[in-house]
């Protein structure tokens, strides 16, 4: 090839792979239904094989524990439920006796129903799930059929993984030693793939369409993990530059990791809380291992998008005592279910025009209260066990603070009737994500023991702009005067009453935002786990002093590039290897 072919997907694992293209194919061969004799024999087969399935998750879950931990087996423990689930065994079942089919094909035709069903879904996270069902799928039948284990551990040094898609399994069975990196045609960044790779520190990117269609095998492949940049046959002069970023990006992490247990105070003094953001509870190790202080945001849609039912108060309880209990001694902050039509179908949801400005999050649970104080009644239960706090999403107005703090009065009432322990000074606090919220969060502050500012939300809902919407997402900018203004704003109004005030989102992690954000006064940082390390270290080399001054000349600013220019020069003064990132301009 006489041109290197550069491929663009979503970054979901930072680093940098170099090494040659193995091209994994897992799809089961398509299965022809055959007409069975003794249909229950066949079923007897068919239980063997799940047996069979459970035995070998079961000793990649202790394989996993061993390596990572037992937090991160937990992935495994789920895909063991999912083994168990009585509608598929018995849908598998009743084709077998009823159509004399044989189990191969009765079992493949029930779970791609299943995962048709999940991939014509809207919501990314449900999609994100079907390379655990396939995994369970192809494990089940390859035990039918006695075929053999997968051959991810045992490839050579350096192999970069070219496939469809990948399961937590398929990931967690590769060593950081012989994998590169891989690439994928379909995936997320919440996927359990994504997760598991991120664990191993194995580069990966995913969402590159027709990616098996590209390299062959053995082809020099390099995998950009942190800007989302597959090269194929990379020219000489890349290569090299890209061998020489490894080895400083191999030497940054190495020193980043050294500040894991440093406490992250600016060279004047001032104590920063930095938490990360999570949206699943198998992601607490990358938590502790990247040296975040507890957990800023729990997003708990989750426990609605993964169920076909209601979560009742038990288990929403057991899954945030379990957080609460991991994460110990330091806090979880729980945000309340933010639900809209753009994320689920069904429990009352229908689809609207503009969900984003539609039923969801407080209005949708102010209105179902049965499901609001079923949440509520868990997180305090939950309380008793860990440092947890309660944060409401989409507040617009003080009477959706005040209606909530009446239920929330009229349940500590019941557990206290039945002697029910929980934390009597839970923290309740309100996500600052609308501009009405922000304009009038003097009013806000005094009802509440915290602010956290939903930097992502506050910046669309402000300009008015669709953040995945490519036509206007140029617009999107949360240097814009106008979100700044806000943002400073609801600091004070929370300093002047006495509360702490966080920021969850993107702008977080953004290099020309922390000096910034600093000098605005933010008490607490909340962002990616992995993005913590490269966050402190910067508060670790700033002065308070000197980024107030930044922040007000920032402040003067007539537009966002204005904006990034000042902080940028600020920026680039002091870490002048941030060179790369502290673009004037978002791309």
């Amino acid at each position: 090839m006489a041109n290197e072919t550069r491929l663009y997907g979503i970054p979901v694992s930072p680093g940098f792979g170099i090494g040659q293209a193995f091209i994994y194919r897992k799809n089961l061969p398509v299965l022809k239904r055959r007409m069975v004799d003794n249909a229950n024999k066949e079923i007897a087969r068919f239980h063997n094989a799940l047996s069979n399935a459970r035995l070998e998750i079961a000793e990649l879950r202790d394989m996993i524990a061993g390596r990572l931990g037992r937090d991160e087996a937990e992935l495994w423990t789920a895909q063991l439920m999912m083994l168990e689930d009585v509608t598929v065994i018995q849908a598998t079942a009743d084709r077998i006796r009823e159509k004399k089919q044989d189990a191969a094909s009765a079992f493949q035709e029930t779970i791609s129903q299943v995962a048709e069903t999940i991939e014509s879904s809207s919501n990314q996270y449900l999609k994100e799930r079907v390379a655990d069902i396939r995994d369970i799928s192809w494990r089940v039948i390859k035990h039918i059929q006695s075929g053999n284990p997968s051959v991810l551990h045992k490839l050579s040094r350096n192999s970069v993984v070219v496939s469809h898609d990948l399961s937590a399994a398929d990931t967690a069975l590769m060593s950081a030693r012989n994998i590169a990196g891989f690439i994928t045609e379909v995936g997320g960044k919440t996927s359990h793939t994504a997760i598991v790779a991120r664990s191993l520190e194995i580069p990966a990117v995913v969402g590159i369409k027709d990616a098996l269609q590209q390299p062959l095998p053995g082809a020099m492949v390099i995998v950009d993990g942190t800007r989302g940049v597959v090269i194929l046959d990379p020219l000489p002069q890349t290569l090299e530059s890209y061998q020489q970023e490894q080895k400083e990006y191999q030497k940054h992490i190495s020193d980043l990791k050294r500040l894991r247990k440093s406490k992250p105070v600016t060279l004047d003094g001032r104590r920063i809380e930095l938490s990360a953001n999570i949206e699943l509870p198998e992601e607490i190790p990358s938590v502790k291992s990247h040296g975040a202080k507890g957990i800023g945001l729990f997003r708990t849609e989750y426990l609605f998008l993964t169920s076909s039912q209601l979560p009742d108060e038990e288990q929403q309880f057991a899954i945030y005592k379990q957080v609460a209990e991991k994460i110990a001694p330091d806090p979880v902050i729980i945000r309340t279910f933010d639900l809209g039509g753009d994320k689920i179908n069904g429990h009352g949801f229908s689809p609207e025009a503009n969900p984003f400005l539609g039923w969801r999050a407080i209005r949708f649970c102010l209105d179902r209260p049965e499901i609001f104080r079923a949440q509520l009644r868990a997180i305090l239960r939950a309380s008793a066990f860990g440092s947890v706090r309660i944060m409401l999403p989409m507040i617009c107005c003080l009477e959706e603070v005040t209606q909530t703090k009446v239920i929330l009065d009229s349940i500590r009432l019941e557990l206290d009737e039945k002697k029910i322990a929980y934390d009597r000074n839970c923290q309740l606090g309100v996500m600052i994500e609308t501009p009405a919220a922000a304009l009038t969060s003097d009013i806000l502050a005094p009802e509440v023991d915290f602010f956290s500012i939903g930097s992502n939300d506050l910046t669309q809902y402000t300009l008015a702009v669709d953040r995945v919407n490519e036509k206007v997402a140029k617009l999107y900018d949360p240097f814009n005067p106008a979100v700044l203004k806000l943002i400073k704003q609801v600091i004070e109004s929370g300093h002047r009453s006495g509360i702490w005030v966080g920021l969850c989102g993107e702008m977080c992690a953004d290099p020309l935002a922390v000096p910034l954000l600093l000098g605005l006064g933010l008490d607490e940082f909340s962002m990616n786990a992995v993005s913590v390390p490269e966050v402190k270290r910067m508060i670790l080399k700033l002065r308070l002093e000197d980024c107030q001054k930044v922040a007000g000349r920032a402040m003067e600013a007539k537009s966002a590039l204005q904006a990034r220019t000042v902080l940028s020069e600020f920026v680039l003064n002091i870490f002048p290897d941030l060179a790369l990132s502290c673009a004037l301009e978002r791309s």
